[in-house]
């Protein structure tokens, strides 16, 4: 019987895990920003989003991140320019724009996440 592991799966358990610790770890600080890393915050988002089949829009990335826009906005160009997100228009509300992690931003995140999760 062949055993098959659904990588996606467990990447995405990894992720929320990573990303549940994290707000954990901020609401016990209890000073907003104190541990501030907006880039992964972003990357965490948007890779449990798509690997959840969610949309994210650009206002929503990392509402819960506790950083202002004007910094989330700085960190998504930064992610953009390094070619591992990208936005995209809403086909049916114009006005909408969703960020998307591009296969390099995709496989940078499984990477890391492996490299980070538990070795089971």
């Amino acid at each position: 019987m062949d055993v098959r592991i659904d990588f996606d799966a467990r990447a995405l358990r990894l992720a929320k895990s990573q990303y549940d610790a994290r707000r954990r770890r901020d609401a016990a600080v209890g000073v907003p920003g104190l541990f501030g890393e907006p880039a992964w915050d972003i990357l965490l988002d948007v890779f449990i989003a798509q690997k959840s089949r969610q949309e994210l829009q650009v206002s929503s990335v990392c509402i819960e991140a506790g950083v202002p826009s004007t910094t989330i906005l700085r960190w998504l160009s930064r992610l953009e320019q390094e070619g591992l997100i990208y936005r995209a228009s809403d086909n049916v509300d114009g006005r909408r724009r969703f960020v998307r992690l591009t296969d390099a931003g995709e496989e940078l995140m499984h990477r890391v996440i492996a490299a980070i999760g538990p070795n089971d």
